[in-house]
């Protein structure tokens, strides 16, 4: 998983968007690329099949900075629809915060460049 191949410890989360219609999150955050030289750039942290978004944060006078992303692993759920039943496996991460925590279940993840 993307987690376990990169760091997003000091992004921070400028804008969260929400596309109902995909199930999809976009983290709109302000990425570290070279911490030797303090050199940042805007990506997009896109989850795809998203069925759960939980935030639990603090007010805080700034932006929410990434300290650490922890795998929680797949989980397996049901759905139904009608008579039709089905299970599916989602990944859950845990987005630890300076002011709290986001738990996130979603089936794809990539960082996204912006084109500026």
């Amino acid at each position: 998983m993307i987690f376990d191949e990169i760091s997003f410890h000091d992004s921070q989360i400028l804008k969260v968007i929400e596309n109902p219609n995909g199930q999809i999150l976009e983290f709109i955050i302000y990425f570290p690329t070279n911490w030797e030289e303090n050199i940042f750039e805007h990506k997009v942290l896109k989850f795809v099949g998203v069925i759960f978004y939980n935030v639990e944060e603090i007010p805080f006078s700034c932006l929410p900075t990434i300290l650490n992303i922890v795998n929680l692993g797949e989980i397996e759920k049901d759905f139904s629809s009608g008579q039709n039943e089905w299970k599916t496996l989602r990944n859950r991460i845990k987005i630890e915060t300076n002011s709290g925590n986001r738990i996130i279940e979603f089936t794809e993840c990539s960082l996204i460049d912006i084109s500026n």
